[in-house]
């Protein structure tokens, strides 16, 4: 539960970038021109000749291969498109550790230095404020790692019935973590508005879950996103940590209310983010479909008349889409004429993090929840389904 926030992925991320063919623009000192919409990183890293550098960036939610060079004499140049507020990785040959880059308007001529092998340890950043306090949050866990390791180790190999000494490791591995959830506070609170604050919040989280965390720690997150919204109007990031807020309201009342039908918080059309709960008090039903989904087209001009019927009556519609294509998406809504204004996907198709939640194999599938949050009944549809909303809603 506790690195669930890190903006980066970074073992996938690695896999992504390593995977690629490094031949993205790979250029010579001559080749990069004098004015440039981004920053120009430096590199001098000893021992690293002939090794591939690549920087991937965060960006529009996910993640994207900036370019790739080779280092030469020690020295590398490779260059971003903007000076606005992005977070990087810079990755260095096929088995090291990532280095983490945040970028912005006040960063002047970042330069990395260091040694190969161990670059992702064995390096200074200058240039760029943001980069030395991820540096310093870095090697500040470094002395946990090993430890941490270990402790999860002697969990898996522990026979489930020795509860004593499995919460000897339990809570060993909380006592480390509310070590390291006190450095992030201390850096939160000194720069609430510093994007290395975002990378921090993960270890407000104790390593053995949700049960564990104080409520009052959210607060912390609303500040977050607040002076970051402040500081980079245009970033996106401030949205994702209020994502991240949403979902984790969501796990912590479904904790404490397990008759709760799980909540869902996905973006909606306009890019804005939706929750299954904000219509608690009204009667719902959740819709998983998809344009291409020829059966929930079918199906749609039923949901479309009941709606319609009852909607001045407390009833709604919450739609989850397993499309990919955002167009197809939107088009099949205004085609089928799908009048209620909550529609949401995150368009990863049988990916959908919604599906998942619902353990969603086939669509279209439904669950009428109550005005509660309690379920009532799944798959109703065409008459059934206006049955039941005349038992409930008259």
């Amino acid at each position: 539960m506790k690195k669930h926030l890190i903006p980066f992925l970074l073992s996938a991320l690695i896999l992504t970038a390593c995977g690629s063919n490094g031949e993205s623009g790979s250029e010579t000192e001559a080749d990069i021109p004098q004015e440039i919409p981004g920053h120009t990183i430096t590199g001098q890293i000893e021992g690293a000749d002939g090794e591939q550098v690549m920087l991937v960036v965060f960006e529009d939610k996910k993640d994207k291969v900036l370019d790739s060079v080779i280092v030469k004499n020690g020295e590398f140049k490779i260059n971003t498109l903007t000076k606005e507020l992005r977070q990087y990785v810079l990755i260095v040959g096929t088995q090291e550790m990532p280095l983490i880059l945040i970028l912005d308007e006040e960063s002047v001529n970042p330069t990395v230095q260091g040694t190969f092998p161990g670059i992702g340890k064995n390096y200074t950043v200058t240039g760029s404020k943001e980069s030395q306090y991820v540096k310093e949050y870095m090697t500040f866990l470094e002395e946990f790692i090993d430890v941490e390791q270990s402790l999860y180790a002697q969990i898996n190999t522990t026979n489930p019935e020795d509860s004593v000494s499995l919460q000897s490791y339990f809570d060993r591995l909380d006592s480390i973590s509310f070590i390291q959830r006190d450095y992030a506070v201390e850096h939160i609170e000194g720069h609430p508005g510093s994007p290395a604050s975002w990378l921090m919040l993960r270890e407000l989280f104790p390593a053995t879950g949700l049960m564990k965390f104080d409520t009052l720690d959210l607060a912390y997150f609303y500040d977050v996103a607040d002076e970051m919204a402040d500081k980079y109007p245009y970033s996106e990031y401030p949205e994702l940590i209020r994502r991240d807020i949403a979902g984790v309201e969501a796990q912590i009342e479904q904790m404490y209310h397990p008759e709760l039908v799980p909540d869902i918080v996905m973006e909606d059309m306009n890019g804005e983010t939706a929750k299954l709960s904000d219509l608690r008090g009204k009667v719902v039903l959740l819709d998983f479909w998809a344009s291409w989904c020829v059966p929930c087209r079918q199906e749609n001009p039923n949901v479309v008349r009941v709606y319609n019927e009852y909607k001045d009556k407390g009833f709604t519609v919450f739609s989850v889409s397993l499309d990919e294509d955002r167009d197809s998406w939107l088009a099949a809504i205004q085609a089928d004429n799908l009048a209620w204004p909550n529609h949401v996907s995150d368009l990863r198709g049988w990916q959908s993090a919604g599906a998942a939640l619902y353990n969603v194999s086939s669509i279209p599938a439904t669950f009428l929840i109550n005005e509660e949050g309690k379920l009532i009944a799944t798959d109703l549809r065409g008459p059934a389904l206006e049955q039941k909303l005349q038992e409930i809603l008259g």
